[in-house]
C-alpha cells in the first residue's frame, strides 16, 4: 500500500513514495541524493587522509552530516507534499530547507579539508565567520515546524487522525530538539561534564565519559521519521488514534530524559 493512499483513503494514485518525491518535491529529491552519493566520496577520503580533529577522523563529521541531511531533506519533502493547499508556504519552506542544510554541508566539508573543527570554532576570524554563517542558517530551524504545524493543523480534516497525531508531534519535537542545538551552539560544547572530544560511542561518538547533549538533539530530529512510520502501522494494524497519542507522548519524554541525563553529566551507556 501506498502513503498516499493511507493519508487519503479514497486516492487513487498509485505511485512509489520515491517517485512521488522526484516528481513533486525534486529541489529536495536532488539535494539529498546528492548529499547521500557524496557519502561513498568521504569514506574514501577518510581512508587517504590520516589527519584527525578532536581524536576522530577529519572526515567522519561530513559523513554523519550528509547522512542525517539527505534523510531529512527527504523526510521533509513528503511532509511539503502534504500541503499542496498552500503552495507558496510549501515552496519557500523547500527552499529554506534546501539552502541552509546546504550551505551547513559545504562549510562542514570546507572546514573538514582544512583539518579544523567546523562548530565551537572561534579560534581565528574566518573560522568564527564560518560558525556564524552555519548559525545563522540553521536559527530559523525553531520556528519553521511551528509555522508547518499550523499548516496541518488547518488542513486537519484531509488527514487520516493517526498520520496527522505523528505529524504534528514530530514537528513539535523538531523544534524542542532544534532548540536544544541552540544551546549546544551557546555552550560552544555538546558535552557536559567533561571535555569534548574524549572517548565516544561506536558510529555515533557520543561521549562514554560524561553527558552529551547530541543525543537528545539526535533523537530529537529523528521524530519526523519515528513518529509516521508507527502511524503507518497504527494504521496497517487497524490500531486507534490513542495508540499514536501514547507513542508521541512517550517519545517527547524520551528526548527530554535523554536531555535531563546529559545535563547531569551522565552518559548514555
Amino acid at each position: 500500500m501506498q502513503a498516499s493512499n493511507i493519508i487519503y483513503p479514497n486516492h487513487s494514485q498509485s505511485e512509489g513514495f520515491f517517485y512521488s518525491l522526484r516528481k513533486n518535491r525534486s529541489l529536495s529529491f536532488y539535494t539529498g541524493l546528492v548529499s547521500l552519493l557524496l557519502i561513498p566520496v568521504y569514506l574514501l577520503l577518510s581512508q587517504l587522509d590520516p589527519r584527525t580533529v578532536m581524536g576522530i577522523n577529519t572526515w567522519i563529521k561530513p559523513i554523519k552530516f550528509a547522512v542525517s541531511i539527505g534523510i531529512f531533506l527527504w523526510t521533509m519533502a513528503w511532509f511539503l507534499d502534504q500541503l499542496n493547499d498552500f503552495p507558496v508556504f510549501r515552496d519557500r519552506m523547500e527552499k529554506y530547507f534546501v539552502i541552509a542544510l546546504s550551505v551547513e554541508l559545504i562549510l562542514i566539508t570546507f572546514q573538514a579539508g582544512r583539518g579544523v573543527q567546523s562548530h565551537f570554532n572561534n579560534s581565528t576570524i574566518l573560522n568564527s565567520v564560518i560558525y556564524g554563517i552555519m548559525g545563522l542558517f540553521i536559527f530559523p530551524m525553531m520556528v519553521v515546524p511551528i509555522l508547518m504545524d499550523r499548516k496541518f493543523k488547518l488542513l486537519s480534516s484531509k488527514f487520516d487522525p493517526r498520520i496527522l497525531i505523528s505529524i504534528r508531534f514530530s514537528l513539535w519535537i523538531l523544534a524542542i530538539a532544534s532548540i536544544i542545538g541552540f544551546i549546544i551552539s551557546q555552550r560552544l560544547a555538546h558535552a557536559v561534564g567533561v571535555p569534548d572530544g574524549g572517548p565516544g560511542l561506536p558510529l555515533v561518538n557520543w561521549s562514554k565519559n560524561g553527558g552529551d547533549i547530541r543525543i537528545a538533539h539526535f533523537v530529537g530530529i529523528h521524530a519526523l521519521q519515528v513518529l509516521p512510520l508507527f502511524a503507518f502501522l497504527a494504521i496497517k494494524q487497524s490500531w486507534n488514534s490513542l495508540s499514536v497519542r501514547i507513542v508521541s507522548i512517550g517519545y517527547a519524554i524520551l528526548v527530554g530524559a535523554v536531555f535531563v541525563n546529559a545535563m547531569f553529566s551522565r552518559p548514555l551507556i
